[in-house]
C-alpha cells in the first residue's frame, strides 16, 4: 500500500488593484503630454530664430493692404526669410505686445529673427536698399538676379518689355531686346520703386558717361553707332573680363573686321546656342555664330563693364590677328595662323581641347 501523499498547496493568483492601473495610465498620459509640450516649445523657439545668421542677402518684401497675419507669414516662409509661418502666427497671437503689421514695402534678410522681422514690419516705412547689376550678365541671368532681390518674374518681365525714351537706345533695332543695355552698377533703390525706374537710371547713367568722356564720337570715328559699339564691347567682355586684356582684344577684332575676316569668337555661338536652347556647336546655324557669319552679331550678348566700351573706343596698337585664353589664364596673341596654332599647342591643351 502506497504511503499517503500530502496535498500540494494551490498557488494564489496575484491581482493588481484597479486604482493601480488608473494611476499608471494617467501617469503615462501626463508623461507623453510633457514630452510633446517640450518638443513643441523647442520647435517654437527654434522656428523664431533666423534662417541663416551668416546670410548677406536682403530681399524686397511687400505687404499689400488687406493681407492678414497668416498670409503675410506664409509669404515670408515662401521667401525663405522665416522658418515657419505657423510659428510666426503663434508669436503674433501670443506676444506680450500685440503686433500690427503695416502695409508697405520693406527690405528684410534671412539673418533676422522673427521678432526682428515683426518689429520692422510694424513701422510701415519704405526702406532704401542697394541693387547690384553685375557685368557680363545676360538678360536671363539678370532676371534671376533680380528675383533674388524679391521681384517677381512678372515684374522683371514687365520692365524688360517696357518702352523707354533714352538716347542710349536710339540705335537699338525696334525688335531687339534690352540685352546688353542694363549697365552694371550698384543702384540705391526705394523698396517700393519699380524696375522700370531702375533701368531708366541705368540707361541715363551710361549715356551721360559716354557723352562726357567723348566715347560716342570715338565710336563714330570707327564707323560704329552706340548699338554696334555695345555689341562689340559685349563680346570683348565675355572673352576677357580683365580690363588690362580688353584693349588688345579689341585691336584683334578691329583687324579682323577691317580685313574682311570673320570675328570667329566662340562666345558668340555659345550665346546663340543658349537662345535656341541647344548644345553649342562650331557649325551652329545662328546669326550670333561669328564663326560662320561675317561682321557683328545683331545684338550684344551680355552687358559689359565700362572698360570694355573704353577698349572699343581706344583699342591697343598692334597687328595681331588671333588670340587664345591659355590654361594658365593668360591671353596669347598671334599674327599668323602658324603662331596661333603654336600658342594652342603650348598654352591651351585643356581649355582649347574641351571647348566644344
Amino acid at each position: 500500500m502506497e504511503p499517503e501523499q500530502k496535498a500540494q498547496p494551490v498557488a494564489k493568483k496575484s491581482y493588481q488593484k484597479p486604482w493601480f492601473w488608473a494611476v499608471t495610465v494617467v501617469a503615462s498620459v501626463i508623461a507623453v503630454i510633457i514630452v510633446i509640450a517640450l518638443i513643441a516649445v523647442v520647435w517654437y523657439q527654434q522656428s523664431l530664430r533666423p534662417v541663416d545668421t551668416s546670410s548677406k542677402q536682403t530681399i524686397r518684401f511687400e505687404i499689400k493692404k488687406g493681407e492678414g497675419n497668416g498670409q503675410i507669414a506664409s509669404n515670408l516662409e515662401k521667401a525663405h526669410v522665416i522658418k515657419s509661418a505657423a510659428a510666426m502666427v503663434l508669436y503674433l497671437r501670443f506676444a506680450e505686445k500685440p503686433a500690427s503689421l503695416q502695409a508697405g514695402t520693406y527690405v528684410i534678410s534671412p539673418r533676422y529673427s522673427v521678432q526682428k522681422i515683426v518689429s520692422h514690419l510694424e513701422t510701415g516705412k519704405t526702406d532704401l536698399y542697394n541693387i547690384t547689376i553685375l557685368p557680363g550678365r545676360t538678360l536671363s541671368e539678370i532676371r534671376s538676379d533680380l528675383q533674388k532681390y524679391g521681384y517677381s518674374a512678372d515684374e522683371v518681365n514687365a520692365a524688360f518689355e517696357a518702352k523707354y525714351d533714352s538716347p542710349l537706345l536710339a540705335d537699338k533695332p525696334a525688335d531687339a531686346s534690352l540685352e546688353g543695355y542694363i549697365y552694371p552698377e550698384t543702384f540705391e533703390m526705394s523698396a517700393s520703386g519699380d524696375l522700370k525706374s531702375l533701368f531708366s537710371r541705368s540707361f541715363d547713367a551710361l549715356y551721360v558717361k559716354l557723352q562726357k568722356d567723348g566715347m560716342i564720337d570715338k565710336f563714330k570715328a570707327r564707323n560704329l553707332n552706340i548699338h554696334q559699339a555695345m555689341t562689340l564691347a559685349s563680346i570683348i567682355q565675355k572673352e576677357a573680363s580683365d580690363p588690362a586684356d580688353q584693349p588688345q582684344i579689341a585691336q584683334v577684332f578691329y583687324t579682323r573686321l577691317n580685313g574682311g575676316m570673320k570675328l570667329e569668337s566662340d562666345v558668340t555661338f555659345h550665346y546663340g546656342a543658349k537662345k535656341l536652347g541647344v548644345a553649342p556647336r562650331v557649325d551652329l546655324k545662328s546669326p550670333y555664330n561669328t564663326r560662320l557669319v561675317a561682321g557683328l552679331p545683331p545684338t550684344p550678348i551680355s552687358n559689359m563693364n565700362y572698360s570694355a566700351l573704353q577698349a572699343v573706343a581706344d583699342p591697343a596698337s598692334g597687328d595681331y590677328v588671333y588670340f587664345i585664353a591659355g590654361d594658365d589664364g593668360k591671353i596669347y596673341y598671334g599674327r599668323t595662323l602658324e603662331e596661333h596654332q603654336a600658342n594652342i599647342k603650348n598654352h591651351c591643351q585643356k581649355l582649347c581641347g574641351n571647348a566644344f
